[in-house]
């Protein structure tokens, strides 16, 4: 520094005076300085700019045990000495107060030494105050000021501000505020302002210096990007824009390197004002705009609220409603405007929504993203088909299983079988059969599929007999929409749990209360989705008639299915309900005309007959008969055994039966019955009385052998007496009740499931067995169908064949499949299976299809010669069965039957 003073004083005369100490960068001591100023004639002025930033340097630097820094410190205290005692040199030296502290500081506790050596006053000059720093960014960044100009545009702003209906900072309509206005040109005051009273909180940031850093690049960026359609009249504070972005030294790197290292904004540049790629929400606002020529406001918006959030301390960070409108204010632009974009940025149009940005109090940009926000913007994002599938899908769910067979959408006759089986609760889409006027009318398309019905697609349409066994719900209009919207909700939660890239942005927290909302709208779309479904179509008397179900607003718990059996609890018929009373069976049940029914034909009644209960097993109607046998003459007849059950005596001769022998002595006959006797078939029939049974069977019964008398001497030889009638000649089978040899043939139990998963399905047959075995022994099981749904139905049949639980076997196994194609322009090609295991294992190759219209039938039987018990061993077909498909993504429907107890000679 020495070296260099000289010189510039006084040449190489000066330098050569000094040249040894600034060679070897020793400072010259004050004799050596006085020395040097005789060399001159005049008087000497010495300006030391920054001399903070001068030891910051100079403290990197070692000489001898000490460093450049302590040696230019010992120069300065020798020339401050020097110059108090020489009338003709003056030294000046500037300190950045906000920059290098700890040298200035030290500098300062050296001026303070001088101050008490009291030889020559000092005095300490601030070279701008706050009302001199906009005059001083004029002089430094333009050559000349159109004073006139800047006149003119202080008044017409100033008669803006006092005439307009919006609010301003109080200083906007002081008279003083034109001066203001004029002094600072072609700057905003408010730009000032926000630089030296914000900006100005941030550590390292110099008042004049960073402002005039910043306000070079904006001219400079301004001028090379001027607007096309509109007086600027001002720089403006959202003229400081993170477009500019050279990598030269732009405003850009100004935010990244120094004041975000403070205030880190940088996601919300990024995100909510400027991006390269231009999607950043304010450019995606300003397109609005620019298109009708008005400036693009987005961007003066967010740009403006940047600044204002790079503060410390909560209450001064943004800026209120009153501050926004003097930073944006501008004669040619309307703040409806304004107050349109800022409404479509804070969250009005979820498009353009931005994460970072806080339409609070105080308007701001935060570090932490708008959780609300981002979550409605995936919202409004998510396609309404991708909507409506998570709604169906979740449908599918509420549905449930129960006593009714569901069917899920249909929209023909043909997707509701005519069919007795078991009743059908067919649930409707929300566009075929949406519910409107509280259901008074019944819906087209329900009235439609309950009137009529259709083996196959495009067969012939027939009138639907089974009526009473279809049922229908319908979705209710007014609360589509919102389940559907939650359905919305829903999806773009998962979808932004599951985008990484936007996850990266929030914090723990708010990634926690994230998942909590997508637990939380999860379980408020099932209460939506089973609310929508609320009209219940079923059939009585006069036909179909409307209710509403409230089950599922009662209990969230409850599925559709069960919400239906809550509602219609008085008219099921399940498997521990009490026979039914003898005026029942023969007004609701008998065909008049007839003197006798199949077990078969009286299910039928049940899906026949509206009106009837819902019969959803068929213990109770076997209670029935029996009752009916037992109490009100009614005969049963066992086709398969021929044997028929009748509550006769001796005494009680058919006028029909024309035999002398009684004919409860017949071997065919049984005089008591148990519902476990009874069987649902059209090989089991239910006569009015004995005559009616002897008329078509009379002579097929076996005749008893008379019985000869005998003495009392042989009564012991006797067996004992028979208590159900028959013979009891040598040649005779005894039947003693309440002993071993008494065979009570075991009822059977049958169940078969809707498609579903395979682990699902085999165990719910096996589950429904289990439940129905006696107390006295184990289920077993006879017969199994297993039918192939989905897609890739043959693929799926082949590798189910291939378990070994059917190869084991496979002599009793056999496969049937039929499939069938049809083209747009009506080719078809079919082609059909028959036969067993092996042969089936040969059909592996799939015809391509000719069109979308693909059906494959594929069913695979077994036909047990005796049944396997159902134990806790797992070693029966359904256990095994289980296990193999149990992990696989294949989808079946199963019907099995079997025997609910098994006697022990089987198991053994």
């Amino acid at each position: 520094m020495w070296g260099e003073i000289a010189y510039q004083l006084y040449g190489l005369e000066g330098y050569e005076h000094l040249k040894e100490y600034d060679q070897e960068q020793q400072a010259p001591g004050g004799n050596t300085l006085k020395d040097l100023f005789e060399h001159g004639d005049g008087p000497a002025l010495i300006l030391i700019d920054e001399i903070a930033a001068y030891l910051e340097a100079a403290s990197g630097v070692e000489v001898g045990d000490a460093t450049l820094a302590s040696q230019t410190l010992s120069f300065v205290l020798s020339l401050l000495e020097t110059a108090s005692e020489v009338d003709n040199v003056t030294v000046v030296y500037s300190i950045a107060d906000t920059a290098f502290e700890e040298e200035a500081e030290e500098v300062r506790t050296l001026v303070d030494e001088l101050n008490q050596i009291g030889r020559r006053q000092h005095k300490t000059i601030t070279p701008t105050d706050e009302s001199e720093v906009g005059q001083v960014l004029q002089h430094r960044l333009f050559e000349e000021i159109d004073e006139e100009a800047a006149e003119l545009i202080a008044q017409d702003y100033f008669q803006f501000y006092t005439e307009s209906d919006r609010q301003f900072p109080q200083e906007a309509t002081e008279a003083s505020y034109v001066d203001r206005l004029t002094r600072e040109y072609p700057f905003h005051p408010t730009v000032l302002d926000t630089l030296t009273e914000k900006i100005d909180t941030i550590p390292r940031f110099q008042r004049t210096r960073g402002a005039l850093k910043l306000l070079a690049r904006a001219v400079y960026y301004l001028w090379n990007n001027q607007p096309e359609r509109y007086d600027r009249h001002f720089v403006r504070l959202y003229d400081l824009t993170p477009s500019d972005d050279d990598p030269g030294g732009s405003i850009d790197s100004t935010l990244h390197e120094t004041l975000f290292e403070f205030v880190d904004l940088s996601a919300a540049v990024s995100a909510d004002i400027y991006s390269e790629d231009g999607t950043a929400h304010a450019q995606l606002e300003d397109r609005k705009w620019t298109e009708k020529g008005i400036p693009p406001l987005g961007s003066h918006l967010t740009t403006s609220v940047l600044w204002h959030s790079l503060a410390y301390g909560e209450q001064a960070t943004g800026l209120t409603r009153a501050e926004l409108n003097a930073t944006l204010g501008h004669l040619d632009i309307r703040f409806d405007n304004y107050d349109s974009a800022l409404e479509a940025l804070a969250g009005g149009d979820m498009t353009v929504a931005c994460y970072y940005l806080y339409d609070e109090e105080r308007v701001r940009f935060k570090s932490d993203p708008n959780l609300i926000r981002i979550i409605d913007q995936r919202v409004d994002n998510t396609p309404d088909p991708q909507a409506r599938s998570r709604f169906e899908s979740r449908l599918e769910t509420e549905v449930g299983t129960g006593g009714f067979e569901t069917v899920v959408f249909p929209e023909s006759p043909a997707d509701l079988p005519d069919k007795v089986s078991k009743p059908q609760l067919a649930v409707m889409h929300i566009d075929t059969a949406p519910v409107s006027d509280g259901g008074e009318e019944t819906p087209e398309k329900i009235q439609t599929l309950y009137e009529k019905s259709a083996s196959k697609h495009g067969g012939q349409v027939q009138s639907r007999v089974y009526k009473n066994y279809v049922l229908f719900l319908a979705p209710d209009e007014e609360r589509i929409k919102s389940g559907i919207q939650e359905a919305r909700q829903l999806e773009a939660i998962e979808a932004l749990l599951d985008d990484s890239q936007q996850t990266a942005d929030l914090s723990n927290e708010q990634i926690e209360e994230l998942r909590e909302r997508r637990d939380q709208t999860h379980g408020l779309l099932g209460e939506l989705v089973r609310g929508v479904y609320r009209h219940l179509y079923y059939v009585d008397r006069d036909g179909l008639t409307h209710i509403t179900i409230n089950a599922t607003e009662a209990n969230g718990g409850t599925t559709l299915v069960n919400a239906v059996e809550e509602t219609l609890e008085d008219r099921l018929i399940r498997a521990d309900a009490s026979a039914k009373g003898t005026a029942f069976f023969k007004q609701k049940l008998w065909q008049r005309t007839q003197d006798s029914m199949t077990t078969q034909q009286l299910v039928t009644q049940f899906a026949k007959k509206p009106g009837l209960p819902y019969l959803l097993n068929t213990k109770p109607l076997r209670k029935t008969v029996e009752r009916m046998v037992d109490d009100s003459g009614y005969v049963y007849w066992d086709g398969e055994s021929e044997t028929v059950y009748w509550d006769g005596d001796e005494d009680a001769q058919p006028n029909n039966w024309d035999e002398d022998v009684p004919l409860v002595e017949s071997p065919d006959v049984r005089t008591s019955i148990q519902d476990s006797d009874v069987k649902i078939g059209d090989e089991y029939v239910v006569y009015t009385d004995i005559e009616a049974f002897l008329e078509v069977h009379g002579d097929s019964i076996e005749i008893p052998e008379p019985v000869e008398p005998k003495d009392d001497d042989d009564e012991s030889d006797d067996g004992p007496e028979s208590t159900t009638g028959g013979s009891t000649g040598p040649d005779s089978e005894q039947v003693v009740l309440g002993t071993d040899d008494e065979r009570v043939k075991p009822s059977e139990w049958d169940h078969a499931t809707s498609l579903m998963a395979a682990s699902r399905a085999f165990k719910e047959v096996r589950g429904e067995a289990i439940s129905a075995a006696t107390s006295d022994g184990d289920a077993g099981v006879s017969q199994v169908t297993v039918e192939v749904g989905g897609e890739d139905q043959l693929s799926k049949g082949s590798f189910i064949a291939q378990q070994s639980a059917l190869k084991n076997r496979a002599d009793h196994v056999s496969v049937r499949m039929q499939y069938e194609t049809v083209s747009d322009s009506n080719a078809t090609y079919e082609a059909t299976f028959r036969g067993g295991l092996e042969e089936f294992s040969r059909v592996t190759n799939q015809p391509d299809p000719f069109g979308d219209t693909v059906r494959i039938d594929l069913k695979v039987r077994v036909d047990l010669p005796e049944p396997e018990p159902i134990t806790d061993d797992e070693d029966d077909l359904l256990a095994e069965l289980e296990d193999a498909l149990g992990q696989t993504n294949i989808d079946v429907k199963v019907q099995a039957r079997g025997p609910t107890e098994i006697a022990l000679e089987a198991k053994q």
